[in-house]
């Protein structure tokens, strides 16, 4: 039975390369917590995450929810101890409510809870997690996604500045950096459980709601743009540097239904995108997205981006926000209409506000969009320790939130 579930757990290692939608069955899937921009972060216990999404089946379908552990690198763990399929999952049907009156779109919202729910009322162990929403009856995946589990074992403390790169020209020499210190328990001061100082492998940080975009932080691994100071004592710090703070996100927001009425192919009322190259940041949400949720236009509408450019400067260009979970992706690139001299990209979008950007590709977020100090970010940083009990695995044993600090002066060297 083990060799059974282990096997499959390596056939399902794929699972967390990227948050997606995966059937036609589902739209407008979001995952979001209650830290600083909505970040996917739950305690072991408590301080859950939460998953919506709706269903467009005539009949409310039976659902439930598989959660796996990953590690650093979103690799399913593969131990049996920490991800037994017979319990790694929900045991009771999904909460559901019926779509409100005169909303096509949709017939069922589900709001879910982890942890939370039957069978998922408490994580067993802290790190990397990527949850399934699978179809009980053909045993499909329909949608997945990303989020992470703490224990707060350690408190790390986040510093960040401004600082300027002498080799760079305007806006490429304003970057952050980030520095993170940690204290370990002294082992004779642990009454518990001991950490040893050479399995707290490093920090990852993450900038606003963008899973796909990371900047590690590891002894084993240094980066040209990364230091350990301290490793393998009891107190650590952690930097990283060139952290580009971007720009603010462009706003879309399709809640007045006279500006953007039903039945018809929505763009933006003050016409298309331009680059904001050298446009000063004004104002974002740090990415999260607040959709409509009562009433008939809580419900789905047709909108076209459109991005302005006398010819096809770039060979490839994503429209990215929390409707495709901020993952530069095929499924959202634009395509170039050489009669308007735009870049375009259609997509069917819940009623609501909006962030979103655009990102020349493979993952260029400066090029169209610029970068700037007075850009305010909330940065995340997660300390991992690689535990060598139930077969191995990498625990997050200290989590941490900061905003960067704006302003158009270096702050730090």
């Amino acid at each position: 039975m083990k060799q059974c579930v282990l096997a499959s757990l390596l056939l399902l290692t794929h699972l967390a390369l990227a948050q997606e939608i995966l059937s036609d069955r589902v739209r407008g899937l979001r995952v979001y917590g209650s830290a600083e921009a909505g970040f996917p972060v739950a305690m072991i216990q408590s301080r859950p995450i939460t998953i919506e999404f709706d269903v467009t089946d005539t009949q409310p379908p039976d659902f439930f929810i598989r959660v796996l552990h990953c590690d650093r690198d979103w690799n399913v763990t593969n131990s049996y101890f920490i991800n037994d399929e017979t319990q790694n999952r929900s045991r009771a049907p999904l909460s559901f409510d019926p779509a409100p009156a005169g909303v096509r779109m949709y017939r069922f919202h589900y709001h879910v809870l982890l942890p939370g729910i039957a069978g998922l009322d408490h994580f067993a162990h802290s790190g990397n997690y990527v949850f399934e929403i699978v179809d009980a009856g053909t045993k499909d995946a329909v949608a997945r996604g990303r989020f992470f589990v703490v224990e707060a074992m350690v408190a790390p403390v986040m510093k960040i500045g401004n600082r300027s790169l002498p080799s760079e020209v305007n806006p490429y020499n304003q970057v952050n950096k980030i520095e993170v210190g940690v204290a370990l328990p002294r082992p004779e001061l642990v009454k518990e459980e001991v950490f040893y100082p050479i399995k707290t492998k490093g920090v990852d940080v993450y900038k606003n709601r963008e899973l796909g975009n990371r900047w590690r932080i590891d002894a084993d691994f240094p980066g040209p743009n990364t230091f350990v100071d301290g490793f393998g004592t009891t107190k650590m710090r952690f930097w990283v540097d060139n952290v580009p703070p971007g720009n603010d996100y462009r706003h879309l927001d399709l809640r007045n239904v006279t500006d953007y009425p039903e039945g018809q192919d929505l763009r933006s009322r003050q016409g298309s995108d331009v680059s904001r190259f050298l446009q000063p940041p004004r104002g974002d949400h740090n990415g999260v997205s607040t959709v409509t949720t009562t009433g008939r236009y809580a419900d789905y509408v047709s909108y076209r981006f459109e991005l302005a450019s006398e010819s096809r400067q770039y060979e490839t260009v994503f429209v990215v926000g929390d409707f495709n979970l901020w993952t530069p992706s095929p499924n959202c690139t634009m395509s170039y209409d050489n009669d308007t001299h735009r870049y375009v990209w259609s997509t069917s979008l819940r009623r609501g506000l909006y962030d979103y950007q655009y990102v020349v590709g493979p993952n260029d977020w400066v090029t169209l969009e610029g970068n700037d100090w007075r850009t305010v970010n909330a940065y995340s940083a997660f300390l991992y320790y690689h535990d060598d009990r139930l077969g191995g695995y990498d625990r997050i044993i200290g989590f941490i939130q900061r905003l960067s600090p704006g302003g158009n002066e270096q702050t730090t060297e």
